[in-house]
């Protein structure tokens, strides 16, 4: 069996700060907040529609959020313009 309790500095942490998405004037996020450690649960539930799923692909940089902050270990993650007009991870 597998002991969650026990944490260290080195493990993953996941922020989300205030974050926002929308598409045109309709936005789908509004100020979402979030902490996850190595081995936490987390559910994201809601009606259709409600935004789950833009949650999920602006955390893993799918999408580009309007404003928020999203950290892995303290570290920023965003979308960058690359030398080829396109945008990467930094």
């Amino acid at each position: 069996m597998i002991d969650r309790s026990v944490r260290t500095e080195s493990m993953n942490k996941l922020e989300v700060q205030d974050l926002h998405k929308r598409y045109g004037s309709h936005e789908v996020i509004k100020g979402v907040s979030l902490t996850a450690k190595a081995g936490d649960v987390i559910s994201i539930i809601g009606s259709s529609g409600s935004g789950k799923s833009t949650f999920l692909r602006c955390i893993n940089l799918l999408e580009q959020p309007h404003a928020g902050k999203i950290l892995l270990n303290n570290e920023e993650l965003k979308l960058v313009p690359n030398k080829d007009g396109g945008l990467k991870a930094a």
